[in-house]
């Protein structure tokens, strides 16, 4: 008889495997990360990458979580996910109510994000423009990375719909990040993992770069439209951006030299951003640029989240060490309470059933 041919996959199953991948490589990124938080470490010149000593799920760190556990990134893109499917869409002021509802549960909150959920919660002026508030009268000069850590369930959830994607990522960031960077750096962050979603078993790096510039410049005009009194700021925004693309695919991402530099500027999400694509560019696997990332220390569970994201959506959740993503999907479970209920991983999973 001749040999049978192998059964060709399902249609879906790279979306599926994919969406989860995104998610839980942000979940896992933020647990893995936290161990080493705030730390300024000694790793490798790029390109070569570390394999450092921290390759386990341990907690700790210097918001003392248990292992397993996510942080900020984690617990705020389960909000996300859950407005997602509770509303069937992104909403704005049910997303905003979301985040002041889990502030007084929230662990490992950052001092940005606290400050900018205090003045949304307390301020008389309209709430939705909290983060711009504070943006204005910092002198436009804060560009962080909270928002980026979260914004993977709206590439997941808007993966087939760019417009929307694109507006709805501006719009869950200017919630709390107003500079065009993050509002940027969210939305293609969010086209990278959306063509990863469908570029069917034929994915390339190559073919996701390209997608991922051609969605930027669209997106840099619609922001420019919603935001016509930045239109200077916007355009800063996306050269940088497109650099940050650009210098990702070289052996050196300058994230040690002054202008970035990643032990001093921990949370610029320029960071982040440039990390996570480098990665994708030269790690050989999902857990190889996980430990890389993380053993680099800095703001290590943010870039953990961003690049665990984009990672898993690239390689998809088979990828990602069955270990890590068992300790995620338990940590926890034998407590009560909000972080068990309302903002675990296990809960944002369900944006795309397994």
């Amino acid at each position: 008889m001749p040999p049978r041919r192998p059964t060709a996959p399902p249609p879906d199953i790279y979306p599926r495997l994919r969406g989860r991948g995104a998610l839980l490589g942000l979940a896992v990124g933020d647990a893995l990360g936290t161990t080493l938080k705030g730390r300024r470490l000694v790793a490798p010149a790029f390109p070569r990458l570390s394999d450092g000593v921290h390759r386990n799920m341990r907690g700790g760190g210097p918001f003392s979580l248990k292992p397993g556990q996510v942080g900020e990134s984690g617990q705020m893109a389960c909000c996300l996910a859950g407005g997602l499917r509770e509303s069937g869409t992104y909403d704005t002021e049910a997303q905003m109510r979301r985040y002041l509802k889990w502030r007084p549960h929230a662990v490992g909150m950052d001092d940005y994000t606290r400050e900018v959920l205090t003045e949304m919660a307390e301020s008389t002026l309209p709430k939705a423009n909290a983060a711009q508030r504070l943006w204005l009268k910092d002198g436009r000069k804060r560009a962080l990375n909270g928002s980026l850590a979260r914004t993977a369930p709206l590439g997941v959830f808007y993966s087939k719909d760019a417009p929307t994607r694109a507006m709805a990522s501006f719009a869950d960031s200017m919630l709390t990040h107003f500079d065009p960077h993050c509002l940027l750096a969210c939305a293609t962050l969010n086209a990278s993992i959306a063509h990863a979603l469908h570029a069917g078993e034929k994915l390339t790096k190559e073919d996701l770069f390209k997608a991922t510039l051609r969605e930027l410049a669209v997106m840099s005009a619609q922001l420019g439209r919603t935001l016509g009194d930045f239109v200077k700021e916007i355009s800063a925004a996306t050269a940088d951006v497109r650099e940050d693309l650009s210098v990702s695919n070289q052996n050196d991402p300058l994230l040690y030299w002054p202008e970035l530099h990643m032990h001093r500027k921990l949370d610029h999400v320029r960071v982040a951003f440039r990390l996570a694509y480098w990665e994708l560019w030269h790690a050989p696997s999902f857990e190889a640029a996980l430990v890389d990332v993380v053993n680099r220390g800095g703001d290590s569970d943010v870039n953990g989240a961003v690049t665990g994201a984009l990672l898993g959506a690239f390689y998809g959740e088979d990828a990602i060490p069955a270990l890590w993503r068992q300790v995620v999907l338990e940590a926890l479970n034998f407590r009560a309470g909000p972080l068990w209920t309302l903002y675990h991983p296990k809960d944002m999973l369900l944006l795309v059933p397994g």
